[in-house]
């Protein structure tokens, strides 16, 4: 490996490098402060709306102290070649195969939401060469609200309903109702809406597989073993803190971290606080028991962090209606509401449609909802918040709400 030592941010902008590994291209850039280099790289691995420009900043903190790679593999970031056939497994297999083909050191990937189940397939199968492992915005685990959100984006997309499919996309990426918290900027949130929404039909059908293999992934039968350190944004709604931990407990030695006042981008809202322990895991140091912005779990409560996270109340009007354009509409007891789903009791037939239904609830605006769990006469609800007026009015009830009861969906 030869690396490139005249890093600017603009050079992000600059064609890659290209690998060629049988029939499959691989994408990368590789700086450092030499040519030669023989410590362990830092190898960047980021998320679905992620490319290389995205990390400028970090790749400017990490230099003066690794070289840096930063890989975009077939589908992924920059590299537009389409690989419906590859799973998760393969992906990272191919972590490895350019690794050996560039006769690398071992590696210390940060994977960063989608990447994150990529870094850590790669760390725990190929041991070897993985030295360090650092995880954000963990993916890939399964959880039913989880996988009816991502379901339904794809059954939007399907339908050539790209705004309303950002709209929900955006909505689990950055918590709408913890904004003054993790201080993202009006302006950040219209752009990122705006990628979104202008995605190319290749882009789609890239977004669209790379959401398969995940919804595919049956789960890890063996976990990472090298030092793995894990970043969990406190109102991370999209991949929750004690995923984060639980993935952390799995791990033969692994730390988990909570980046206050972050959510699912937490290392972009709150690079300080989350620099403050990669900087050490990274170098090999001791990682500070807390610093500010960032709290460290104690290991023996990994597995039993807190699983309810959002407030759900019962609204002062607890008449609803179920509404469904094919099943039928039927009168229903709203007995839990927050932002993210609620919980309705009522006479609902037992074969329920899984999509197209709607709730009206009070003076709100009738709320696309998600059939998530039916036990009895007990619907459980997730939102997939497609439509930007209706999420708003029910953020705006959700927030003067005084909670008296928490719910998980």
């Amino acid at each position: 490996m030869r690396y490139q030592t005249d890093f600017a941010p603009q050079h992000l902008n600059d064609a890659p490098r290209v690998v060629q590994l049988g029939s499959w291209t691989l994408h990368y850039q590789a700086f450092s402060r030499q040519a030669e280099d023989n410590r362990e790289p830092v190898l960047m691995l980021g998320g679905a709306f992620q490319s290389f420009r995205s990390f400028g900043v970090e790749v400017q903190e990490l230099l003066p102290h690794h070289p840096v790679i930063l890989l975009d593999l077939p589908s992924q970031g920059g590299n537009l070649q389409l690989a419906p056939e590859l799973s998760l497994e393969q992906l990272a297999d191919l972590i490895a195969a350019f690794a050996e083909e560039l006769r690398l050191p071992p590696l210390m990937p940060i994977g960063l939401s989608y990447g994150s189940a990529l870094a850590a397939l790669f760390a725990a199968r190929h041991p070897q060469r993985c030295a360090r492992l650092l995880l954000a915005g963990i993916t890939a685990f399964g959880r039913p609200g989880a996988r009816r959100m991502l379901e339904e984006g794809l059954d939007l997309l399907a339908e050539g309903q790209v705004l309303r499919f950002a709209q929900g996309a955006l909505t689990g990426l950055i918590n709408p109702l913890r904004l003054d918290e993790t201080g993202i900027s009006p302006v950040f949130r219209k752009a990122l809406l705006r990628q979104m929404q202008r995605l190319s039909p290749q882009e789609v059908e890239r977004y669209l597989q790379n959401s398969r293999r995940l919804l595919d992934f049956p789960g890890f039968t063996r976990h990472p073993t090298c030092p793995t350190l894990v970043l969990a944004g406190e109102y991370d709604h999209f991949t929750q803190p004690w995923e984060h931990a639980g993935f952390a407990a799995a791990c033969t030695d692994a730390d988990c971290a909570l980046i206050h006042n972050g959510d699912h981008l937490a290392q972009f809202e709150q690079r300080e606080a989350c620099a403050s322990f990669y900087r050490p895991f990274l170098q090999g140091t001791a990682l500070p028991l807390a610093s500010p912005g960032a709290t460290r779990l104690a290991r023996n409560r990994l597995d039993r962090l807190e699983r309810r996270q959002e407030p759900r109340v019962a609204p002062l009007n607890r008449r609803g209606r179920l509404l469904h354009a094919e099943a039928g509409e039927w009168s229903v007891d709203v007995s839990e509401l927050g932002f993210f789903g609620g919980l309705v009791q009522g006479a609902l037939p037992a074969d329920l449609p899984s999509r197209g239904w709607r709730l009206q609830a009070g003076d709100l605006p009738a709320l696309d909802v998600l059939a998530l769990r039916h036990h009895g006469d007990s619907l459980a609800l997730v939102f997939p918040h497609t439509d930007a007026a209706a999420s708003e009015a029910l953020a705006a009830q959700v927030v003067r709400a005084e909670p008296h009861a928490v719910a998980y969906a």
